[in-house]
Formats: C-alpha cells, structure tokens, sequence
C-alpha cells in the first residue's frame, strides 16, 4: 500500500476545482462582492447624509429657539405695557369714583346739615308748646309767652 499520493491524480483533480473557483470568481464573487460594496457605500453615504440632516436640524431647532424667546419676551413687554396702562386706567377711575362720591357724600352731608338743624328747630318749637301746655295745664292758667 502506498501512501503518497499520485502527482498527475492530484492535478488533474485540483485543475477543475480551481478552474470552478475561478469561474464562480468571475460569475459570482466579483459581482456579489461588487454589490456589496456599493450597498455598503449607499449605506455609510446615507448614514453621513442622515447625520449631516440631523445636524442641519439641530441648527434649525436652536435657531427657532432662539426666535421664540424673543418671541416670548416681546410678548411679556407688551403684556406688562398693557398691565401698567391698565393698573394706570384703574387708577383714574378709582380717583374719579372716589371724587364724585367724596363731592355726593359732602352735598348729602349739607342736605342733613340742615334737616337736622330744622328738625332741631321744630323739636324745640315743639318742646316748648309741650312745656307751656303742661305748665298751663298744672298751674291751671295759661302763662305769659316767654322767649328764650
């Protein structure tokens, strides 16, 4: 039994493997190896154009940021504009009120000025009758008219 193998058997069966290998090199591998490479190219390519989007984005959303605090505090300028022209306008309004009920308080308080200083009057005037009539009616005899 012989165990090196035949030269010429190992050729002629090595030349079609490799023959084979170098066909599928031509017919498959180069082709698929191709495709993969452009896959891999239009996939890194769009991950960078993703990437250079996203970046694009964040610049866009800052800016808009930014815009909108502007937004915001020219809103609270205004808001407080109004408020103190508002507070300013109440103001008026309260002293106005306060006046005229001031000036109708001070024409009221006259008006009862003088009810009771003619109440007083009468009620004196009355006072007076009574106190002649019950004297009259005590000492039994009408008096003589007095003035105080």
């Amino acid at each position: 039994m012989e165990i090196t193998p035949d030269t010429m058997l190992v050729v002629l069966q090595a030349l079609p493997f490799f023959t084979a290998v170098a066909g599928l090199h031509f017919i498959l591998f180069k082709p698929m190896l191709a495709y993969l490479q452009a896959r891999r190219a239009a996939t890194v390519g769009e991950r960078q154009a993703a990437e250079a989007l996203k970046e694009q984005a964040g610049r866009k959303l800052q800016q808009w940021d930014v815009a909108l605090g502007r937004a915001h505090a020219e809103v609270a300028d205004f808001r407080a504009q109004k408020r103190s022209e508002a507070q300013a306008e109440y103001g008026r309004q309260v002293a106005s009120a306060r006046a005229l009920a001031e000036r109708h308080i001070a024409e009221q308080l006259a008006v009862l000025q003088g009810e009771a200083a003619t109440a007083r009057a009468e009620v004196g005037r009355m006072a007076r009758g009574i106190a002649s009539d019950m004297a009259a009616s005590t000492l039994g005899r009408p008096l003589a008219a007095v003035e105080a």
